[in-house]
């Protein structure tokens, strides 16, 4: 089903050409990325790393009647020198590729190809058809069905878990801007069984919510079940207050359960550590205040409870801005607090403190970047106390809309004792009109 998917993308693709050809918009994003490093490790031959890294996107819109729009993206990687990951000397990614038409009416669309649905409880990656369009009285409805895009097969499987084929779609209400309440679902093909772990089908239902009765509130948030394990799979939701100009207050309450959530997802499902009984939970605020046009600070607190532990994390960051935003920079400490379960065997602790400082300058012609961040552990993690990095980054805009930057890192941490790392980008990104425009 995937390989079929692809060639009708591929297909449709082609045989938009020649209207491609009398596009009235047609935007381009293209980013190069070479990176240099060495790798030694001890009792390891030491390795060159050089992997150039390619990505582009292509935006084609006012297609034929003016409605159609074309959106493709993807990635490439290959290795010159050494392989750096993965065991694979080329790699790449087709993420997106789909036509879209907006019909005039009821503000409604189709998409042909493979894409991202973000509806409601739904977030899939699929080859296949969507749909969306508005209904009288508030009312709404969206739907999708396709093939599943299915990820490298799992370490010691045939496959990669995930069944063949996924439909779904959501059901909306909206009220004079300030409601909206949504209820959808999704339907995995039943997926095939795991020789570590037979795991269920993806299969979720659930509510979404947003509500602002006044500009300084807002409630959002999100439930959703399992039928296929018949427990809930998550809860989400997030308050915002905005009581004086500049101040934003929020609370957040987030719960999983990993029967429900984590149980179709094979990557999870087949750890050692999996527990398809486990529940956690965050429940955190957070402050923001701009003192000025050029001073803001903030400050959060999360708490973490786990079957095996729990944790605080709280701490203080502030932001600053100089000469129209052109000199910004930061700085700000945090700390995580965790009981002795919260820690992956064999560890004591996972406790640790987080510094970390910024500073960034950007003109027409050039920008240049100052970025450092350490850890402090309260246990030694392989008889490391600590882990740090600094980068800096610099670049220059050759034109407007074409940039050659590159960043060089150094750190150490209890994995590398120093660490070198270097990256070179050429960014590249317009929009014009082939008719004659800009």
């Amino acid at each position: 089903m995937k390989n079929v998917w692809c060639t009708v993308v591929c297909a449709v693709s082609f045989a938009t050409a020649s209207s491609i050809a009398l596009a009235a918009d047609v935007s381009v994003d293209t980013s190069t990325l070479l990176g240099i490093g060495q790798r030694d490790v001890s009792g390891a031959k030491s390795e060159t790393l050089l992997p150039a890294t390619q990505f582009l996107g292509l935006d084609v819109d006012k297609l034929a009647d003016g409605n159609l729009s074309l959106h493709l993206y993807g990635w490439g990687r290959a290795d010159l020198a050494d392989n750096s990951y993965n065991r694979e000397n080329v790699d790449g990614n087709f993420t997106y590729g789909y036509l879209q038409y907006r019909f005039k009416e009821a503000n409604a669309n189709a998409r042909l190809g493979r894409m991202f649905i973000h509806e409601g409880i739904v977030n899939e990656q699929i080859d296949g058809l969507s749909a969306r369009t508005d209904l009288p009285a508030g009312f709404g409805i969206s739907t999708f069905a396709g093939a599943v895009v299915h990820g490298k097969k799992l370490s010691g499987e045939t496959s990669d878990g995930k069944g063949d084929t996924i439909a779904g779609g959501r059901a909306t209400y909206r009220y004079l801007g300030m409601l909206e309440l949504g209820l959808s679902g999704l339907f995995e093909a039943k997926a095939p069984s795991l020789v570590s772990h037979i795991n269920s089908s993806h299969r979720l239902m659930g509510g979404d919510l947003y509500f602002s009765p006044h500009k300084m509130v807002t409630l959002m948030g999100q439930s959703s079940y399992s039928p296929e394990t018949k427990s809930v799979a998550e809860h989400s939701y997030l308050l915002s207050v905005k009581p004086l100009e500049g101040l934003i207050v929020s609370g957040e309450f987030n719960e999983h359960r990993s029967g429900g959530y984590l149980s179709a997802a094979s990557l999870f499902s087949t750890m050692p550590s999996y527990k398809p009984n486990e529940r956690s939970r965050v429940i955190g605020g957070s402050s923001s205040y701009q003192i000025s046009k050029s001073i803001g600070v903030a400050a959060d607190y999360k708490h973490y409870t786990r079957t095996l532990g729990n944790a605080d994390r709280f701490g203080a960051d502030a932001r600053l801005s100089f000469s129209d935003n052109s000199i910004r920079g930061g700085f700000g400490y945090h700390y995580l607090r965790a009981s002795q379960g919260f820690a992956i065997t064999p560890y004591i602790s996972a406790s640790y403190h987080e510094l970390r400082g910024y500073l960034l300058h950007e003109t027409k012609g050039y920008f240049a970047a100052l970025d450092v961040i350490a850890y402090l552990f309260k246990e030694k993690l392989f008889n490391e106390k600590s882990a740090w990095e600094g980068t800096i980054s610099l670049g220059y805009h050759l034109t407007p809309a074409l940039a050659l930057s590159g960043d060089v890192s150094y750190g150490k941490n209890p994995e590398f004792t120093d660490e070198t790392k270097g990256l070179l980008r050429l960014t590249y990104n317009t929009t014009f009109d082939i008719k004659g425009g800009k």
